[in-house]
């Protein structure tokens, strides 16, 4: 039987009706990204000494220590893993892994639940949406050559976000959370099970004033909204299987900016915003409905099927820099050298009017270009997997299996409007502007993995390929253009295990990495790399860890030009050359019990890196440009460490987070850091103490940034910013 899937018009109906074709669906063989289904992180269970490739689960009990709703502290406690702030609230991630770059965490593979959950993973990765991090049941990292089946990118790793699946009992419990700068949070779920069938609903409202200061008084907080529903049926019958509908919606409104400060005023006040930035707003809506239908056949095979539609709508109403095209000044320059762009940036820091470009009177146009980014995003496909575990020819063999098909596309009208700077308020010109974006992108892919997992006595073997064909066009309606391309990769991997004694295991692997060029692929080839990785596992009862070394060797560096790059077109792609990026990470836990009733647990995680370009080239990609061999690439910190020290009794626990990221720089160089434009190093303490009262009620006391250290976490988009300040906040959960 041959099942078709069709663009989807009307969403919810499409989606909803197409449940009627499981029948015909799950006679098929699904793919589904791998998901751990052991506890990785530390290895304190065998089977983490006998993985082929390196990978991190963290579990509810885990995460629920410190209550984050940032997804960059989520990722932390994951060596190999490091992130770049951008509002100090995590709405917005820019996550990297082993040297991928983190800019709005394009080149890792996202999913929740198993599936792609970018806004446009192949037309547009840049992940402006991701599932809020209070909703995260379990976090998984997939690095190494198991990262191969999760594609698309596949050079770093990918990251899986596992929702609250739905309980086997009835339940109830309310979460509510009130801190510093207004920040409030309400979390509620509820489960009811009725013979076969069972029902979760989650709901999730959280907000904050904000911790920055318009000069105006002007808001520069957000409110998040997300509500949840999951369905699981499953049948008492001699086949086993379950089918799950889930339904999902989010909204933000968040008084979010892409502009920063200068240096200068930011060692003054590192939480002003200037008034250009006050009619800054990003406003969104997430829609998803995902179906899964699992099964166990009587001879093992675990047959896997899912469909999933993701729909994101954003406008975002900022400030884009100057009107005047000939010769305007570039807010980055007038940010970096506020000196000598003396009118530009007291505009800005609305000390002074906007002037009107007179060219008789060598007047310059500080008229300020304010521009709604207004993009509408789809994705949907279905997702075939097949997990057969066999014996022949004297070896175990776990066989995998998988197929996706999937589409996604982005439509872009970025309306350009005029303002001038009057008295410190932004005052419209009434001058009608034309679309400053106006285009179409579409992308199909089909992709298909096969691996292999042989064990003979204490040596496990991986043997993977990962096939994607895809398939992109971008209509541009200001050109009247339009482009289509095409690409093929076949990424093999291969990853090793032995266990040399019954503490100790080794490993290594080596794959082919892949990073798809954009529709229409803009001049630039795809992004392609050889990685290895080899390295030592050690695990007993109180003390567990491992080290691993990594090595990636790109051929084409790829990289993307955004509206906060310089002298690029949005959308552009330019390619790099080879690259090296090498590192070192450690992951180790020790616990003892030092009385009857308190625990004692220590955990460390740290990555080294190192990375160089091979060639000199000069690049229109502003993160690029004058490039010499040797330099080190922009963004990646060479130390990255996270140290937790736990306390914990029967009803009370003590915990605490030491982070550090080490400077980065923000252009290509060699020698000091200092010297050209960079982040600052910055160490931040989180304190959690938890009472549990009884069974049903818990009070939790969380403490960010304890010392309220301040640095410069990044210069991008436009000019410094800080991360969040010394944070208090105080939880309470029941549950009923």
């Amino acid at each position: 039987m041959a099942c078709r899937v069709t663009p989807i018009k009307t969403s919810y109906a499409g989606l909803l009706a197409a449940a009627t074709l499981l029948a015909c669906a799950t006679e098929a063989l699904e793919l589904d990204p791998p998901v751990i289904k052991e506890v990785m992180i530390i290895g304190t269970k065998e089977a983490n000494l006998k993985l082929s490739g390196s990978g991190v689960r963290i579990d509810a009990d885990e995460l629920k220590k410190h209550a984050y709703s940032d997804l960059n502290q989520l990722v932390s406690a994951v060596p190999g893993v490091y992130v770049r702030e951008e509002d100090g609230f995590g709405l917005r991630p820019n996550i990297g892994i082993r040297g991928a770059t983190s800019d709005r965490s394009q080149k890792i593979t996202l999913m929740e639940d198993g599936v792609l959950i970018g806004p446009a993973p192949y037309s547009a990765p840049a992940a402006y949406y991701i599932t809020n991090a209070s909703r995260v049941f379990a976090l998984e990292v997939l690095k190494g050559p198991s990262a191969i089946k999760s594609g698309p990118h596949t050079v770093g790793g990918a990251i899986n976000l596992v929702t609250r699946p739905v309980p086997t009992d009835n339940m109830a419990e309310i979460d509510l959370t009130a801190g510093s700068d207004g920040y409030k949070k309400f979390a509620g779920a509820a489960a009811y099970v009725h013979g076969d069938v069972g029902i979760l609903i989650e709901g999730l409202q959280y907000s904050s004033d904000g911790f920055k200061r318009l000069d105006d008084g002007g808001d520069t907080g957000f409110e998040r909204n997300d509500i949840n529903l999951k369905v699981r049926w499953k049948p008492q019958t001699k086949l086993q299987q379950t089918l799950t509908l889930k339904l999902g919606f989010a909204d933000e409104d968040a008084d979010e900016t892409y502009l920063g400060l200068a240096d200068s005023d930011f060692a003054i006040d590192p939480l002003r915003r200037y008034p250009a930035s006050q009619l800054d707003r990003f406003q969104s809506e997430h829609r998803q409905i995902h179906i899964r239908h699992s099964m166990t056949l009587e001879n093992g095979l675990d047959v896997n099927t899912k469909l999933y539609l993701n729909e994101f709508d954003r406008s975002w109403n900022k400030f884009s820099g100057f009107m005047d095209e000939s010769g305007r000044p570039k807010a980055q320059d007038v940010l970096r050298n506020p000196g000598g762009f003396v009118s530009a940036y007291q505009t800005l820091a609305g000390i002074k009017d906007s002037t009107v470009g007179d060219p008789t009177r060598g007047l310059p146009d500080l008229t300020l270009d304010i521009t709604d980014n207004y993009r509408e995003y789809r994705s949907q496909g279905v997702q075939f997997d097949l997990s057969h575990r066999a014996s022949f020819w004297g070896l175990d063999h776990q066989i995998d299996v998988g197929f996706r098909y999937h589409e996604d596309q982005v439509r872009r009208r970025h309306q350009q409007r005029s303002y001038l700077m009057r008295s410190a308020q932004l005052v419209s010109d009434g001058i009608e502007r034309p679309y400053k974006t106006n285009n179409f992108a579409h992308t199909d892919a089909i992709a298909v993995s096969v691996s292999n997992q042989i064990s003979w006595a204490d040596l496990t073997i991986n043997v993977g390929v990962r096939h994607e064909d895809i398939s992109g066009s971008v209509d541009n309606f200001i050109e009247g253009t339009s482009i289509a391309s095409d690409q093929s990769i076949t990424a093999p991997g291969f990853g090793a295990h032995l266990q040399v004694t019954e503490t100790i295991g080794v490993l290594a692997g080596v794959y082919v990495g892949f990073s798809p060029a954009g529709p229409g692929k803009s001049g630039a080839d795809a992004e392609e790399s050889t990685n290895f990785e080899y390295g030592v596992r050690y695990s007993t009862p109180t003390l567990s860890g491992e080290v691993i070394a990594f090595h990636s060797d790109y051929d084409n560096l790829l990289g993307r030009c955004r509206y906060s790059d310089s002298d690029c077109d949005n959308g552009q792609e330019y390619n790099g050359g080879m690259v090296e990026v090498s590192g070192i990470e450690f992951l180790g836990e020790v616990e003892f019990a030092i009385s009857d009733t308190w625990l004692l647990t220590s955990k460390l995680n740290y990555t080294y890196s190192d990375s160089e370009f091979e060639e000199s080239f000069f690049s229109q990609f502003s993160q690029w440009g004058l490039v010499d061999k040797g330099d080190e690439l922009p963004y990646i910190p060479k130390h990255v460490g996270r140290w937790q020290v736990a306390l914990e009794g029967d009803r009370w626990s003590l915990d605490l987070a030491l982070k550090y990221q080490h400077e980065m720089r923000e252009e290509p160089g060699t020698g000091d850091i200092g010297s050209g434009l960079h982040t600052d190093s910055l160490t931040v303490l989180d304190i959690a103490v938890s009472r549990v009262v009884n069974d049903d009620l818990e009070l939790k006391l969380l403490l960010r940034n304890a010392a309220d250290k301040t640095a410069i976490v990044s210069h991008r988009p436009y000019g410094a910013r800080p991360n969040q300040p010394r944070t208090l906040l105080a939880q309470v959960k029941y549950r009923f």
